[in-house]
């Protein structure tokens, strides 16, 4: 006997959500006027003669591409060459807004492998600077920041260690 009521209810709202043949929020989709006609001039657009779009123009607010982030040493380099920092190694990646502001928080965190290297798809916003990797390497941590345009298909990130190779 409740559920009469409730069904009463639930079946009048539902009714007078549907009006009539309009579509729109505020009841009125067909943009008429006090007067019956019909106004175009809200689904014209404005046209922009000046404006000048350069070929190439990204209309995205992001760009997204593959980055193999490689880790070497910084001292051991036997013949000026970095030797790679090999070992899974945890790495997170804050971003770096136009006022030079690092994030608080990683927008990206991964392994590498155990060759010390991340092959990650990379999403930048166009807004952004840059970015910081901060990478553990056992007991230290490895910091590298980059600018938007200096990160390379093949980054090599620089860290402050002694590999047991130099120690020999």
């Amino acid at each position: 006997m409740k559920k009469t009521p409730l069904v009463f209810f639930m079946t009048s709202i539902l009714l007078a959500g549907c009006g009539g043949d309009d579509s729109s929020p505020g009841g009125n989709a067909s943009n008429s006027v006090a007067n019956g006609s019909t106004s175009s001039a809200a689904s014209t657009p404005a046209l922009f003669s000046d404006t000048i779009i350069p070929a190439g123009f990204n209309w995205e607010m992001r760009s997204s591409e593959f980055v193999n982030f490689k880790h070497v040493s910084n001292i051991s380099q036997p013949a000026g060459v970095p030797l790679s920092v090999s070992g899974k190694h945890y790495i997170e990646i804050y971003s770096i807004d136009e006022n030079n502001t690092t994030s608080t928080t990683p927008f990206l965190k991964a392994m590498t492998n155990k060759q010390g290297e991340a092959k990650l798809l990379l999403t930048l916003l166009n807004s952004w600077k840059g970015i910081t990797v901060k990478t553990q390497l056992d007991d230290s941590v490895c910091i590298n920041t980059l600018d938007k345009e200096q990160i390379t298909a093949t980054q090599v990130l620089g860290c402050k260690v002694i590999l047991d190779s130099d120690l020999l």
